[in-house]
């Protein structure tokens, strides 16, 4: 027989269960507090407006049944209040409540429930997405009216007549009003979700060429700052002042691939951050001086026309020139190197050449491996080609031709 204890702590563990009626209660609690889920202002201030007017006619016109129009007044109001929620059930109860109170108060009804029905109307065809059930339902406010005809709900046959007919006009127009409402909106939806999607094309676009331009300038800083580094190192103990130098060339390098980074991410962080000037074909001088500091006779040649190419075009020929010159530095040291950059008719045309690593050098800066494919995306945006290859003397050349009219 269990003990005293036992039973108190089996009521204690137990699970407290919870009868329906508290958890309709429950419900009907949230849905009270949530209630602009399946309601609103608009829908409160319709269904009321509509319920005290009716009642107003209940009052002021005569009638044998005053209870019975209250009843039916609150009967196709209140339905309004969900119509958002359930278009298609108070279309239903409203042309039922309709029919009923024609059948039952006949000529002797004081409220003229229209008002309701075009509301319920208005909203099946706007709410309802599929146009064949919006237009049978659309039907059912038809039907009400054809059934209050035949039992004299219009009082005499020529108002009756004449009026069911006008009414009739009257709830096709909503009916289709309706559905114009949601036409628009539909229409307005997708053309908002093309610009997200535009929006979101350009944003990805961006991310894409900032993640190029991060590449590059990663990829060209620190090639040179390795170099360097072990430059200084190697005439540390030999030349103090030589080696100085390459620290401050370390330095320097590394300073100017700091400062474009942080405007790079600046942008990205930012809403309507000022864009730093990109660089261009007249940039070339300072990368073929970066090279010979780092230990590269280099020559440059760049044709006079070369200069009014348009910005986008000019990024995109100083981009190349910076990757090929850090793939230099990286695979041949010393090597002796040539730019050239023309322009012709119908492209610009750039082209860079090293000859074989010096005599005793090597080089032992690991690539990316994307190098060479980060060109060729770049010339393919422009529409241009690429060629990339040894050479028979041992070194390499880059030959990239774009489009003249690129921009």
């Amino acid at each position: 027989m269990p003990t005293q204890e036992t039973a108190s702590a089996r009521t204690r563990d137990a699970p407290t269960r919870t009868t329906g009626r508290g958890r309709g209660a429950r419900g009907i609690l949230g849905l009270l507090r949530d209630w602009r889920s399946w309601t609103s202002p608009l829908d409160l201030a319709i269904a009321g407006g509509i319920a005290l007017w009716a009642s107003l006619e209940a009052l002021l016109v005569p009638s044998t049944n005053p209870m019975g129009q209250f009843g039916f007044a609150l009967a196709i109001s209140a339905p309004l209040v969900v119509r958002r929620r359930f278009p298609a059930l108070v279309m239903l109860v409203v042309a039922a409540a309709l029919t009923l109170h024609a059948a039952i108060a006949g000529a002797d009804a004081t409220f003229n429930p229209f008002p309701s029905l075009l509301v319920a109307t208005f909203t099946v065809a706007e709410r309802i997405a599929a146009w064949w059930l919006g237009a049978m339902l659309g039907l059912v406010p038809i039907a009400a009216m054809l059934a209050a005809h035949v039992l004299g709900y219009f009082g005499s046959p020529g108002i009756e007549t004449a009026g069911t007919v006008f009414l009739v006009f009257f709830v096709g127009a909503t009916w289709a009003a309706g559905r114009l409402v949601r036409h628009r909106a539909l229409t307005l939806q997708r053309t908002r979700d093309s610009s997200d999607r535009l929006a979101a094309d350009a944003v990805a676009s961006e991310r894409t060429r900032i993640a190029r331009e991060l590449h590059d300038i990663v990829a060209h800083a620190l090639s040179i700052v390795a170099l360097q580094a072990g430059a200084a190192e190697q005439f540390l103990d030999r030349d103090v002042e030589r080696s100085r130098r390459h620290l401050q060339l370390t330095r320097r390098t590394a300073q100017e691939a700091l400062d474009e980074m942080r405007h790079l991410l600046g942008v990205l962080r930012e809403d309507g951050a000022a864009y730093a000037p990109q660089p261009g074909v007249s940039g070339l001088a300072d990368l073929v001086a970066e090279t010979v500091a780092a230990g590269h006779p280099c020559r440059l040649e760049v044709g006079d026309e070369v200069a009014g190419v348009p910005d986008g075009l000019g990024l995109a020929v100083y981009r190349l020139v910076q990757e090929s010159l850090t793939n230099v530095r990286k695979h041949a040291p010393g090597a002796d190197v040539s730019v050239r950059v023309e322009r012709g008719d119908r492209a610009v045309t750039v082209e860079v050449v090293n000859g074989p690593p010096a005599s005793g050098a090597a080089g032992d800066v690991r690539g990316s491996g994307r190098g060479l494919p980060g060109m060729g995306e770049r010339v393919r945006v422009y529409g241009g080609t690429l060629d990339a290859g040894p050479t028979d003397d041992g070194g390499w050349r880059v030959h990239a031709e774009l489009p003249a009219g690129s921009s």
